[in-house]
């Protein structure tokens, strides 16, 4: 069977431990095809070393600054067209 590769799209600022357990969650999906892009929004509290570490498999974009959801999303969105 052909399976269509799925991206699956997380923003993160500065909540680190919800991060660490929704990409848990995440890598127990059945579906075989897909890729996690994880978008650090400016994060303070040390969350790009920790899920660098933790998950070096994943695509991780920081992005410098605080873009808030709607600006994260579009960094996602600009990534997902340039990757596909």
């Amino acid at each position: 069977m052909n399976y269509p590769k799925v991206s699956i799209i997380i923003l993160n600022w500065n909540g680190l431990q919800d991060t660490l357990e929704c990409l848990e969650s995440v890598f127990k999906l059945d579906y075989p095809n897909f890729e996690i892009i994880v978008v650090d929004n400016g994060s303070t509290d040390d969350s790009v070393t920790v899920i660098r570490e933790t998950y070096p498999q994943i695509i991780l974009i920081e992005n410098k600054e605080n873009l808030g959801y709607t600006g994260g999303n579009m960094v996602e969105r600009d990534v997902v067209s340039h990757v596909a």
